[in-house]
């Protein structure tokens, strides 16, 4: 949670069991309300889709739209959650900008983490940007969609990921009986689990992302910090993706 001196008063932050179930609610509604506004776009603008599900994660613009339209429904949850507990949201979530060391030290990180994830997949013999990514970024620039693209991974996801794991549950899960280490890890292996349509090898590098976007949180106290850094690694890989289709074609 916040620090003594900046909880307000009367405000009850969630313990344990709390932030689980309050963490546990927002993804299951956020899942749910994708699957519901996928549907509805399907129906109603990319009925092509509809015989084909499989091809919709790597259709640009139905993930963009799905991704812009479902993101209310857990930012909702979250704030309702923090409501509850008589809480101010920027507060408890950490939505404060960081001090400028902590900036220089997110982008620095960044700066190294990047490049080093890259050379390792290259050393082991996988694409540096998987290869469902470039298929996304082709069919964007073949749709014209590419700007909606970049605000729905770039800001969007960002924005909801960040909010639920690094913003509600790792602070909270952090003054448990999981202690800072058992938090970063449980709330890293739950947001690598949400990137189910990535192979282990990749799902293994966003384990340690997490843990690096959660100590930053904790040091930082900003979560619009990892919102930040998180944005600008799907930008990267963005701009990875179009770079390889580019070389490809």
């Amino acid at each position: 949670m916040t620090s003594g001196r900046d909880t307000p008063a009367g405000c009850l932050p969630w313990g344990f069991a709390g932030s689980l179930a309050w963490g546990f609610t927002a993804v299951v509604l956020w899942l749910g309300a994708q699957i519901v506004v996928g549907e509805v776009v399907v129906a109603t603008l990319f009925n092509d889709l509809s015989a084909d599900p499989e091809r919709r994660l790597a259709y640009a613009p139905f993930v963009s739209v799905v991704t812009l339209g479902a993101m209310i429904v857990p930012l909702v949850v979250i704030v309702a959650a923090v409501r509850a507990a008589h809480c101010d949201p920027a507060e408890y979530l950490g939505l404060r900008m960081p001090a400028a060391r902590y900036l220089w030290i997110g982008l620095g990180t960044l700066a190294v983490v990047i490049p080093l994830v890259d050379l390792v997949s290259w050393l082991a013999g996988y694409p540096v940007t998987p290869d469902f990514v470039v298929e996304v970024y082709r069919s964007a620039e073949a749709t014209g969609t590419l700007l909606l693209l970049a605000i729905a991974l770039a800001v969007a996801a960002p924005v909801v990921e960040e909010t639920i794991f690094r913003g509600f549950l790792l602070p909270g899960l952090a003054q448990s009986m999981l202690g800072t280490a058992g938090a970063l890890l449980f709330t890293s292996l739950s947001w690598a689990l949400l990137h189910a349509q990535y192979q282990p090898f990749y799902l293994i590098q966003i384990v340690l992302l997490g843990v690096v976007f959660g100590w930053l949180r904790l040091k930082s106290g900003s979560t619009l910090l990892t919102i930040l850094l998180h944005g600008l690694l799907n930008l990267a890989a963005l701009v990875q993706a179009a770079a390889i289709a580019e070389w490809v074609n």
